[in-house]
């Protein structure tokens, strides 16, 4: 008679299957430490133990957590073998185990290995350059790995690795047969049999997730350190590999020739529907479009390198800044700033979200629709002719790129480095305390002592240009423990903006007023310093504040603005700057690096805002707004919808449709098409 498969037998198979998944969490820690010992550069690491230990930390909890989704489906047909009490069903299961077991473990295996050998041409994990292997030429990949001798004592060394696994495979796979006792569970009372299987499903969904924190574990939480190799020892190549094929895929659903979507058949047919702008007027090539020149008539700059600082608020929208008042004291400090210099509040920024406005600000590109983001393509790896460090580097400038938060996420790290960044600081290079830090990186208060820190630095004496992006004001909204708010009575067209869940959540305007609050006071520290008159800073917002949502067709502009600040020293500041020209993002190195640098080429899509007659401001999603005319055009079917632009109320208002409506439409559809020829073109 076949014994009946009981609780006992479930709870014992669970004990069986320990050694096996503990035996190759030492194999994996086992190669994190030869990829340690093979890679890293011991003199560069010797002041850095302590984040060393943190990154094998790190590291055990990635890897803890490929197994826990390795062993899910194994959890899951245990606890069926239970309900089901089946003898023949869970022999079927303990066979399955020994072939999911021996394939799955020697697939991560091979995933590891090749990773190393990835790391060592690349030195970097999995990215979107792997899928060249089989874009470019394959066999010729092929011979030229294969003729490197270190591949054969890969393979040997893989060859040894999966025998070892299958042979514990094997064991697992008889021991789960016969049924072996470990621990009697026979008088267990049943409350403690349901505790022990919600115990261990619990302990499987949690290891999996890899953090008690509101995000699960992923990418961005390997900066831990100001060190580029240990941020990368932490991760576990199948997280790397399994984001590069997830974003692959997305992006192979997008693959768009907007030249060809906008119907343009020829050059000069879009050249001609770029000709609204009176700059473009004696335009005849697409080059003349974007290499472009500084101006050389300020003396002043043929002799003097001011630092340049352009810091990218998050979730610095507008709508919050046009509606500051004693009551709803959003701005703080930063009001008596923002009245004593140059704020284009006429401006849109690239997209809805972060990595639109890094991409756009940093390669002097437009956001273009129906692309993904350049960052999770191919194209993150070219290095852009129109970076915005490159005319900095070319004129003997530090280049330091920080940001707020994690530099892996959206790989940024790597993003930065290729576009000529020679810093590239993220919040691993600043020792923040716990109650310092929010769920995407350091608090502001923290972010601006960096800045202050490389602006201080004289170690070189050089000048320096620094790309600077805040993460505080993100969700969750938990404003620093310390931090006393200004009042904040949201006024009631704001109140309209918003749903009821996040009007009750009052972190949002409070974390909104300390970034600003904070950001007043690194101006106020340059006014006051020995940076005052060589010192240019620039400010924006990445996006809206997205909690900002409930918006009629007439607020569509106050749906995505964010205001773009200059403060510039008074030998630099030409006498008049008309601030309600419109604006984008990409408009903002050309801007300065006509304030900055002599005599200087450059590559950028967008116009100098202080030497240009007139300008468009467009998006994404299809706004575009030239004076007081806008036109919002619907992608999806190619329709126009008129509207006249108040630049004082910032309200759209339906109108009939002119020459000039219709002339707009064409040139957002010419313009994003260029966008989409500018990037392919870069090689």
């Amino acid at each position: 008679m076949e014994r009946k498969i009981d609780f006992n037998v479930i709870i014992n198979s669970f004990i069986i299957l320990l050694p096996i998944n503990i035996f190759i969490m030492f194999m994996i820690t086992l190669y994190r430490f030869i990829f340690f010992l093979y890679f890293a550069d011991f003199t560069e690491i010797a002041s850095l133990k302590l984040y060393v230990l943190k990154a094998f930390w790190m590291g055990f909890r990635f890897d803890l957590s490929v197994l826990a989704y390795i062993n899910f489906p194994i959890t899951l047909i245990l606890i069926a073998c239970l309900f089901l009490k089946k003898n023949r069903f869970f022999k079927w299961s303990v066979s399955f185990f020994r072939y999911y077991y021996g394939i799955i473990f020697s697939l991560l295996f091979f995933v590891i290995f090749f990773d190393f050998g990835f790391f060592s041409y690349f030195k970097d994990h999995y990215n979107f350059l792997i899928f060249g292997f089989f874009e470019d030429d394959t066999f010729a990949l092929i011979k030229t790995i294969l003729a490197d001798y270190r591949v054969y004592i890969a393979l040997a060394l893989f060859g040894l690795v999966c025998t070892a696994v299958y042979k514990f495979t094997f064991w697992t796979y008889q021991s789960l047969k016969l049924k072996e006792r470990i621990i009697n569970s026979v008088y267990w009372k049943k409350p403690a049999k349901i505790c022990a299987l919600i115990f261990i499903i619990a302990a499987n969904f949690m290891a999996a997730r890899g953090s008690l924190s509101m995000f699960p574990l992923g990418l961005f939480y390997a900066q831990i350190s100001p060190n580029y190799f240990i941020n990368k020892l932490c991760v576990n190549p199948v997280h790397s590999l399994a984001d590069t094929v997830y974003f692959k895929i997305k992006n192979s659903k997008n693959q768009m020739n907007l030249k060809e979507f906008f119907g343009y058949k020829d050059e000069t047919s879009l050249l001609n529907d770029l000709k609204i702008l009176p700059s473009n007027e004696y335009v005849s090539t697409l080059e003349q479009l974007y290499v472009k020149k500084t101006r050389s008539d300020n003396k002043f700059l043929e002799t003097a390198k001011p630092n340049v600082i352009l810091i990218v608020m998050e979730g610095f929208g507008e709508m919050p800044v046009l509606n500051n008042s004693p009551r709803f004291d959003v701005m703080g400090e930063l009001k008596q700033h923002f009245e004593q210099d140059s704020v284009f509040y006429n401006f849109l920024p690239a997209g809805f979200i972060t990595i639109h406005g890094i991409e756009s600000i940093v390669l002097n590109i437009p956001q273009r629709p129906l692309s993904n983001q350049i960052t999770q393509t191919p194209d993150s790896f070219k290095y852009f002719a129109s970076s915005a460090a490159l005319p900095y580097k070319n004129a003997g400038y530090d280049t330091i790129a920080l940001y707020g938060g994690s530099m892996t996420w959206r790989d940024l790290e790597s993003f930065f480095k290729v576009q000529g960044f020679e810093e590239v600081i993220g919040e691993g290079n600043i020792d923040a305390k716990p109650q310092d830090r929010h769920e995407w990186g350091i608090n502001d208060d923290k972010f601006f002592e960096l800045i202050r820190r490389y602006l201080s630095d004289k170690t070189d004496g050089r000048p320096k240009f620094i790309f600077a992006m805040s993460t505080g004001t993100h969700p969750p909204y938990k404003k620093p423990e310390k931090y006393i708010p200004l009042t904040l009575e949201i006024p009631d067209n704001i109140k309209k903006m918003m749903s009821s869940k996040d009007l009750n959540d009052r972190g949002i305007f409070e974390l909104y007023q300390f970034a600003n609050r904070e950001l007043a006071k690194f101006i106020s520290y340059v006014k006051n310093s020995e940076f005052a008159q060589n010192t240019i800073i620039a400010v924006t917002g990445d996006h809206n504040l997205r909690e900002l949502s409930n918006y009629s067709k007439e607020d569509m502009f106050l749906r995505y603005a964010v205001p773009f600040y200059l403060y510039i020293p008074k030998q630099l500041k030409p006498k008049n700057i008309n601030t309600d020209i419109s604006a984008s993002h990409m408009d903002i190195m050309p801007t300065l690096y006509n304030l900055s640098l002599y005599n200087c080429q450059y590559q950028a899509l967008g116009n100098d805002l202080l030497n240009v007659g007139a300008n468009v401001s467009f998006n994404i999603d299809g706004l575009a707004i030239e004076g007081k005319d806008a036109v919002k055009y619907n992608i999806s079917d190619g329709t126009i919808e008129s509207f006249a632009f108040d630049s004082v109320t910032k309200k759209l208002t339906p109108a009939p449709e002119t020459a000039k409506h219709k002339a707009l439409g064409r040139y957002y559809k010419a313009f994003m098409s260029l966008g989409d020829i500018f990037v392919k073109s870069q090689k």
